[in-house]
């Protein structure tokens, strides 16, 4: 008898913009005079919501050129060669907002092989917006367990967040995959795997919020009843933040010997970094 190991079969499935990549590319948002009202980052189109008769204008995402010159997230980039480090049997994904998959894949599958030496497959690239894609969605119903959730929406009026967490469900889950973790700067996209999650019982999500400057989970702290909050990571979270969010910015290496020092670095917003017994915190002063 096979073990429940032996019956596992894992991918971890990467957000493209600002969770592997940064770059310049925005979503425009179109009044109905044909002008530009806003250019929203990847991380605020998530939660944007369209007035009445504007539309959104994507064609920076179908730069391939705009990709090419983005960063490579280095949080993300330490998590592929932790995994891979460790000998991961996971195959790889991309789950993005993008369209024209033609265009974007072949870049894609370049980089992984140039720098990991991951073999990413066409098919578990997966651009939410392609044209192509949303025909082939339309054309199928949703599986009965997600209908009364969707409300009966075809997929290309559901949301970046449900539709990611359709895709997860139900075409990885037809490929075999029954151990799914998701890597996104998101939250709102990571909060789908609820619904998913009644949906396909017999899979296991794991949702991994990417925040490589430490942004957001310090506003969260910041806006949070806790007085107190242990970096599980320690080091490495500490020093993210004495990067971009201390004096220490140009040298945050000389920020954590102060902290080891003193015991405290201050933060912006009422907030400082604690060090005792080897561990590290954020507090509130």
């Amino acid at each position: 008898m096979k073990s429940p190991q032996s019956n596992r079969r894992s991918i971890h499935v990467f957000d493209l913009d600002d969770t592997l990549i940064q770059t310049e590319a925005k979503v425009r948002v179109i009044g109905p005079d044909g002008a530009q009202r806003l250019a929203l980052t990847p991380a605020a189109f998530t939660t944007h919501v369209l007035g009445e008769g504007e539309s959104y204008d994507f064609r920076d995402f179908g730069n391939v050129g705009i990709l090419a010159r983005g960063v490579l997230v280095g949080y993300t980039r330490t998590i592929l060669e932790t995994l891979l480090k460790r000998g991961t049997r996971s195959d790889f994904g991309i789950l993005t907002a993008r369209g024209d998959k033609r265009l974007h894949a072949p870049f894609l599958i370049r980089l992984f092989q140039g720098l990991f030496g991951i073999r990413l497959k066409n098919a578990l690239i997966f651009n939410l917006s392609d044209e192509r894609f949303l025909r082939y969605k339309d054309s199928s119903e949703l599986p009965e367990s997600l209908r009364e959730t969707f409300s009966g929406r075809s997929f290309s009026k559901l949301s970046v967040p449900e539709r990611k967490a359709l895709v997860l469900g139900q075409d990885l889950a037809a490929r075999g995959y029954n151990d799914i973790s998701l890597f996104d700067d998101s939250r709102e996209n990571l909060a789908a795997f609820k619904v998913i999650g009644k949906a396909f019982p017999g899979i296991t999500y794991r949702p991994h919020f990417i925040d490589p400057n430490w942004t957001a989970r310090l506003q969260e702290f910041r806006n949070g009843d806790k007085p107190r909050k242990p970096l599980t990571s320690g080091r490495a979270s500490a020093l993210l933040l004495l990067q971009h969010h201390s004096r220490y910015a140009e040298n945050p290496e000389a920020g954590l010997r102060a902290l080891q020092e003193r015991g405290v670095v201050s933060l912006p917003g009422g907030v400082r970094l604690a060090y005792a017994d080897g561990k590290y915190a954020l507090e509130k002063k």
